[in-house]
């Protein structure tokens, strides 16, 4: 006959099952914290994305721009320093990455930040002025 391996030979529970179900709340372990931490900077920085596509829109309509490439190169700076603003703020929030993996806080969501950019100073441009698309063609 075959014995359970957590019941001893007298058929008691052993001592050891109790700490399958500790008494207390579980603890988050490490891993759980670093996604947790990059989650948040991923939504950060999507949130930032959006707030620097919209600002480029409108900084750059109510600007009397001569040349259309600086109304650019302004919502490419309002990109690029809202960008290193995500970053001082992703290391002020101390997430517990390895070493080796530090170019994370760098490299989590800027895909979807510039994707948020470009697309929220396309809408907000559009939004400002909607009278440039309607043109009759002969």
């Amino acid at each position: 006959m075959t014995r359970h391996p957590k019941k001893k030979e007298d058929g008691t529970p052993d001592a050891d099952n109790n700490k399958d179900n500790p008494a207390g709340p579980p603890s988050q372990t490490e891993e759980s914290k670093v996604k947790g931490g990059l989650d948040k900077l991923f939504w950060l920085r999507v949130g930032l994305g959006v707030l620097a596509g919209a600002l480029s829109a409108t900084i750059g309509s109510s600007q009397a721009f001569s040349i259309e490439s600086s109304r650019v190169g302004l919502g490419f700076g309002i990109m690029i320093i809202l960008f290193i603003v995500s970053y001082v703020i992703a290391k002020s929030m101390r997430i517990p990455i390895a070493i080796t993996d530090k170019k994370k806080l760098i490299t989590t969501g800027y895909g979807s930040y510039f994707l948020m950019f470009i697309f929220c100073w396309i809408l907000v441009n559009t939004l400002i002025h909607p009278d440039v698309g309607i043109v009759t063609v002969r």
